[in-house]
């Protein structure tokens, strides 16, 4: 039998250990408050982790998949929960990786023999060139070599952590902290968001978008300058990359590419640097490929971009893409 003086001092102990988490608890919640203050939003961080999760989701016929694959243009212009709205025949997935062009991803969905979905590919003549084709390698061998239902389970749990607490942000934790303490600055305030579809939208309302626009026509001006890759290049290339949409052809999936509108310099990086007719259309041309251009659909002239390369209002760009023709026949196969 215990001694009541071990008993009392199982008692005091019990009571330091609730009084450190309940102290732990409000200076947590404390400091929650002041980065919210500070203006840092509670919300999903996009990660390889919540990618692969949706890159599970490619299989199926019932709905029928449809992957979009590409850069910040469809990650942040198409909304998946609005397309399963408008096509409720379909199982919207968003692969589109900001930042990075998606023929890794083309090259992955084709050699896996159990896709057979449509796949949409948002990417320009300048997202085709060879030298930009590992840019999503680093997702898709994260998904092959290192991702397990353990990590699947981590991922869904972070996902209730992040959206109850900005202190779950990678930029608010020691390391980051720690590294600002020495080197001065304050954490990165997000001007995008997501949800656990990986549908994302861009604040256009916080952040300086015509800086924006001019270090998007910028970085247009300098691809310019590079070199051009002659004609017959791109198109063997292109060859490789017709090669890998027949393969997902042959097993009944769909490869529509489309070129979201883009305005400004941007604009001039297709029309002026790369002969559209040269390189676009012939690849457009070739047996198998279906491509779609924004200049083809008319509704897409209209939608504002503020940056000179995203669309404003994702909802206005989704039913044009849903609506257009080539989207549509492809569906209808």
């Amino acid at each position: 039998m215990l001694s009541s003086t071990s008993s009392s001092e199982q008692r005091a102990l019990a009571w330091v250990w609730l009084t450190a988490i309940v102290v732990a608890g409000l200076a947590l919640l404390a400091l929650d408050r002041h980065w919210r203050a500070f203006g840092m939003p509670a919300g999903l961080i996009d990660s390889k982790q919540l990618w692969s999760i949706q890159r599970d989701r490619v299989y199926g016929d019932d709905p029928r998949s449809v992957v979009f694959i590409g850069a910040s243009r469809s990650a942040y212009g198409i909304d998946p929960k609005q397309w399963r709205t408008l096509l409720p025949e379909t199982k919207p997935v968003m692969l589109s990786i900001n930042g990075r062009h998606p023929i890794a991803l083309l090259r992955d969905l084709a050699a896996d023999s159990n896709f057979h979905g449509l796949l949409i590919c948002d990417v320009d003549t300048h997202g085709m060139l060879r030298r930009w084709w590992d840019m999503q390698q680093e997702y898709v061998d994260y998904h092959r070599l290192r991702w397990t239902p353990n990590w699947h389970v981590h991922r869904l749990m972070l996902n209730i952590w992040q959206r109850t607490s900005v202190l779950a942000n990678p930029a608010l934790g020691w390391k980051a902290s720690l590294q600002r303490a020495f080197e001065g600055g304050t954490p990165y305030i997000p001007v995008t968001r997501i949800n656990s579809s990986r549908g994302g939208e861009i604040l256009f309302d916080q952040f300086d978008a015509d800086a924006s626009a001019r270090a998007f026509d910028e970085g247009a001006e300098q691809k310019m300058h590079e070199p051009l890759p002659p004609v017959a290049e791109f198109l063997a290339d292109a060859g490789q990359i017709q090669s890998w949409v027949q393969t997902i052809q042959r097993r009944g999936g769909e490869v529509v590419f489309f070129q979201p509108p883009v305005s400004g310099r941007v604009a001039a990086l297709e029309r002026e640097y790369f002969d559209r007719a040269a390189y676009w259309d012939v690849f457009a041309a070739m047996d198998g490929i279906h491509a779609l251009h924004a200049d083809a659909v008319p509704a897409m002239q209209a939608l504002s971009l503020p940056d000179h390369s995203r669309a404003r209002r994702r909802s206005r760009s989704t039913h044009d893409l849903a609506g257009s023709g080539v989207a549509a026949s492809r569906l209808a196969r």
